[in-house]
């Protein structure tokens, strides 16, 4: 299934690339009203964040609001459908995962949308990078330490992620499977839900993004243990990665990009594509999310397009091998 999945994913993208270089429909006028960012997850995750600070750079940039709204359920489904259905006009954006277009179709049974045939590629903005964090209740001061408590408790940690085949549940689900541990999966609909839920104690471990508990371990309210990337984050040098922490050549990171509907015209793409890469390399917008563990990078569609294929590839694979195929 994954290979011929694999085969119509390149297909659809190809299809859509093709498609991009249509003539333009209106684009000298674009945009000509509000521009919805679509977020499909709660408010306070990397996706939100990365929405709302550079909302206010794009409506200076066209003279025209763009509004954040915050879509959350079904793994960001929810969102990318509604973008998926909507005018392909550049007047409603998704900004998500791009693990909507490589594990939501493997994981969830019946999406309402094909996110290949679907939507397009505008631009790869950040990388998403996750530290491993526990309650203070934890008695486990590193990664061994953890591994060597969920081995010997009596019945499996619980730990949190920000959906079903978020990159925070995948990426934990491979760190379970290299250390060879069981947990349970909780799932919340973004950090807004999942970071309380680890402040109470409720769900006492998670894969998370810095932006939703910087503060939270500064104040001792949460520990962090190692970093997800296989070198360390220049925000926290002092946290040792997972692969040093035991599990050599672990390294786990997710895309946040920009999509519109597939159809929108190729100038009102590049147009995007260019205003948002601007964006993010503006001083104060560049360190604000720096500072908090994302990491600007900003596309080409066409290099965008190239990337999810590759995710793609690497994630069907995960996925076959954890079981999750078809589980929603």
């Amino acid at each position: 299934m994954p290979r011929i999945a694999s085969l119509l994913l390149i297909t659809s993208l190809a299809l859509s690339t093709a498609a991009l270089a249509q003539p333009s429909r209106g684009s000298d006028a674009y945009p000509s009203k509000t521009v919805r960012l679509i977020v499909g997850l709660a408010p306070g995750g990397n996706p939100d964040t990365f929405a709302r600070l550079t909302a206010k750079s794009l409506s200076d940039s066209f003279g025209q609001p763009f509004v954040v709204e915050n879509r959350p359920g079904a793994g960001s489904n929810v969102a990318a459908d509604a973008v998926a259905k909507s005018a392909p006009d550049g007047h409603t954006i998704l900004i998500g995962s791009s693990g909507i277009f490589t594990i939501n179709p493997l994981v969830y049974r019946n999406m309402p949308f094909d996110p290949a045939r679907d939507l397009a590629p505008v631009t790869l903005s950040v990388a998403t990078t996750m530290w491993l964090v526990v309650h203070p209740s934890v008695p486990a001061r590193t990664t061994a330490e953890l591994i060597t408590l969920a081995k010997t408790s009596p019945k499996p940690l619980a730990y949190a992620s920000s959906g079903n085949g978020s990159i925070h549940h995948i990426t934990m689900e491979e760190f379970k499977t290299k250390a060879g541990i069981e947990m349970t999966h909780i799932p919340f609909k973004g950090a807004g839900q999942s970071v309380p839920a680890l402040l109470a104690g409720d769900v006492p471990v998670a894969f998370i993004g810095y932006p939703s508990i910087g503060q939270a371990v500064k104040a001792g309210r949460l520990r962090v243990l190692a970093f997800s990337m296989a070198r360390r984050s220049g925000l926290t040098p002092e946290v040792p990665t997972v692969s040093e922490s035991g599990l050599p050549g672990f390294d786990m990171t997710g895309s946040t990009g920009v999509f519109v509907a597939a159809g929108t015209p190729r100038p009102i793409i590049l147009k995007l594509s260019q205003a948002f890469n601007d964006a993010m390399r503006q001083p104060d917008v560049t360190g604000k999310l720096l500072a908090i563990g994302l990491e600007p990078i900003g596309t080409t569609p066409e290099e965008f397009e190239k990337r999810i294929r590759s995710e793609y590839d690497r994630d069907a694979r995960m996925v076959k091998r954890l079981g999750l195929s078809g589980e929603q």
